[in-house]
């Protein structure tokens, strides 16, 4: 089968190259024009995790995502169809114990099994848990939206962009954020970058209110174990334009001219 591409990585999924001795290997290959699978390797050479693809442009994997140890032993194995889990999904320990059992229809799961070490029962714990900020989403987003603050330029850029679109009629001017968070496996914020920003200088308020965030997040879980993660939060900022019906606006007077709080923004 041809190979499409190989990259390197490293264990904190930066870009490495061939040379590095650290660095993990990932091998996508084709198996006719649409389907194909890919495999990665730890930095000795061993398998690490092989994924089958219906579509490898696409990323939609299509068969049974299977994960080893760096010893050779069998970590997880997971059943999808076109992308979504259905069938098993299957975590075991290092010696080889059943871990986990699940049942999945098309992408939803049912409660499954969990095991100790020693092969005894214990209460189930979800496979995957995201990365939780302290009280949640909304206090998270009140927090980033509270935060953020403009400078005298931002502020100045602000309004001339608020002067290019308002109107004579009542207006809601709004504008969204997508910002991605790293979380490390100990919760703390490691880094945060803007994914797309309705406007430049929101993007850069929002990474200086992220920076300033007070609290840790209780880390991602992967099968029980605190890992690493990247998620993606939408903050939206919100500037309400009243309109008074019978009043006329002095010359050069905008919407904007009414706008007399400190350079922070409304969030919601």
């Amino acid at each position: 089968m041809p190979l499409l591409n190989a990259s390197f990585f490293k264990a904190d999924f930066s870009t490495a190259y061939a040379d590095d001795s650290t660095a993990y290997c990932v091998e996508t290959t084709l198996r006719d024009s649409l389907s194909g699978m890919m495999r990665v390797y730890y930095p000795s050479g061993k398998l690490k995790q092989f994924v089958p693809y219906g579509d490898v442009r696409q990323r939609i994997i299509y068969g049974t995502l299977s994960n080893w140890y760096e010893n050779g032993a069998m970590r997880s194995k997971e059943d999808f169809v076109m992308g979504k889990r259905h069938g098993d999904l299957l975590t075991y320990y290092p010696d080889g114990t059943l871990k986990r059992r699940e049942q999945y229809v098309h992408g939803r799961g049912s409660v499954g099994s969990c095991y100790a070490p020693d092969g005894s029962p214990i209460p189930y714990f979800g496979y995957e848990q995201l990365p939780l900020y302290p009280g949640g989403e909304s206090v998270l987003l009140k927090e980033i939206t509270g935060g953020a603050r403009l400078n005298a330029k931002e502020t100045a850029e602000m309004r001339q962009e608020i002067a290019q679109v308002v109107t004579m009629r009542h207006q809601i001017w709004k504008r969204e954020v997508l910002v991605e968070l790293l979380v490390a496996k100990d919760g703390h914020l490691a880094d945060a970058k803007i994914v797309q920003s309705g406007s430049s200088y929101l993007g850069t308020a929002t990474l200086r209110s992220v920076a300033q965030l007070k609290r840790q997040f209780m880390p991602a879980r992967l099968d029980g174990q605190a890992v690493e993660s990247r998620f993606i939060v939408l903050v939206s900022y919100m500037l309400e334009m009243p309109y008074t019906p019978g009043r006329s606006r002095r010359p050069h007077e905008t919407a904007a001219d009414n706008y007399h709080r400190p350079p922070g923004l409304s969030g919601q």
